[in-house]
């Protein structure tokens, strides 16, 4: 089976290399890197970008996994190609449109990249992925991914994504009609994706397959692979 994993903001594909010596090895893995696109101004965008890639790879289906913003590209992929997806994975993300609070929030962090520049936004927004004790015991490697990141990610990559989130549509409609299985991992601890929203996706699945992670923030798959890697093998099962 295809599997393609997509990133989310302020990461690159680079975030899904120790995840993936836990999964099951008889798939095959994609894991395409958004983060330096700056031409793209809708989630469509990156989804169509990710379709030239499978395509030239002659990938014809897969199970598309997202985190965070990945998650928003994964189901704009789902709503244009939908004969491409065998499933749907949310991890640490949402199917709703930003309310016009969040709006106001994605301004403000542009107004920031412009005045502060990448490697600044990223210094501050990196951390706030991770729960306390992740961010203690393991603040040696999240500074070398602040590094890496502010080294590849430019200022324009960043707004570019910021306003594609910014601007993308309510994509609901996916979780209730999909015929293919959906996967959704939250955290409790999420800064970014209540666990309110996440409960109410859940409840809109025909085929739901859910892991609610107690202490965890922002990124399972880092903070709590086994247990992501284990719910993700059996959803795969599901797929098939």
């Amino acid at each position: 089976m295809n599997i393609v994993l997509i990133h989310g903001f302020c990461e690159n594909h680079s975030v899904w290399d120790d995840f993936l010596t836990f999964l099951p090895k008889e798939h095959t893995y994609f894991t395409p890197n958004v983060s330096e696109i700056t031409h793209c101004q809708k989630m469509d965008d990156y989804a169509k970008f990710i379709k030239k890639q499978l395509d030239e790879k002659e990938v014809e289906k897969a199970v598309f996994i997202g985190h965070s913003m990945g998650g928003y590209i994964a189901l704009a992929f789902a709503d244009l190609f939908p004969e491409m997806v065998a499933g749907l994975g949310l991890f640490h993300s949402s199917s709703y449109a930003d309310s016009e609070e969040r709006k106001e929030t994605r301004l403000k962090a542009i107004q920031y990249i412009v005045k502060h520049g990448a490697k600044d936004f990223i210094e501050d927004f990196l951390p706030n992925m991770f729960n306390h004790h992740y961010k203690k015991s393991h603040a040696d490697y999240i500074k070398k991914k602040i590094d890496e990141y502010a080294q590849k990610i430019s200022e324009e990559a960043l707004i570019a994504a910021t306003l594609a989130m910014r601007e993308r549509h309510d994509r609901t409609k996916i979780l209730k009609e999909a015929e293919y299985p959906i996967l959704i991992i939250a955290g409790a601890k999420d800064k970014f994706v209540p666990l309110e929203a996440s409960l109410q996706q859940l409840a809109l699945l025909k085929q739901p397959n859910c892991l609610i992670l107690s202490e965890i923030a922002h990124a399972g798959m880092l903070e709590s692979p086994e247990i992501c890697a284990k719910l993700f093998e059996e959803y795969l099962v599901n797929c098939n």
